[in-house]
């Protein structure tokens, strides 16, 4: 009996439908010429919907393409919840994000996902080689996308 109530409990994680998808009709194509657009955004994680303050509230704010961004602040005031929006792992209550003239909720997400790269404020050790971990980042990475990756990143 305890067996038949695990396979359950797999099953039905297996089964589940993510709260977040892919729209019909979602573009692959993410350019980026202008940047990406913040306007009027609100957001407070779900999980703590009546217990917690919004991370944001009608913020609006322009990442222009081609320039470097530094995002600063103290500890909870939003920094890699930006990122997470970025990658649609959560959607705003309110506002919107756009690349370029494209709304975000109209990408993709395994095109999105594939195409936004980000190191995490908390470092998580790779097993295997630095090749196998560039590789990890750009499976079609080509010897001379190796070594400008490497030149980049000053390693």
């Amino acid at each position: 009996m305890r067996a038949l109530i695990c396979a359950q409990k797999v099953f039905d994680v297996i089964e589940r439908k993510p709260l977040i998808a892919s729209s019909a009709g979602s573009t692959d194509v993410v350019s980026l010429e202008s940047g990406i657009t913040f306007k009027d955004i609100t957001f407070r994680y779900p999980t703590q919907i009546d217990t917690a303050r919004d991370i944001f509230h009608k913020a609006s704010f322009e990442i222009k393409a081609g320039q470097s961004t530094a995002i600063v602040g103290p500890s909870g005031s939003g920094k890699s919840t930006i990122v997470q929006l970025l990658n649609r792992y959560y959607d705003v209550s309110e506002g919107t994000i756009h690349f370029d003239q494209t709304n975000l909720i109209d990408v993709n997400l395994k095109s999105l996902r594939e195409t936004i790269g980000y190191v995490s404020q908390e470092p998580v050790l790779i097993l295997g080689t630095i090749r196998e971990n560039l590789m990890f980042g750009n499976k079609d990475a080509t010897e001379e996308d190796m070594k400008k990756a490497l030149e980049m990143a000053s390693a």
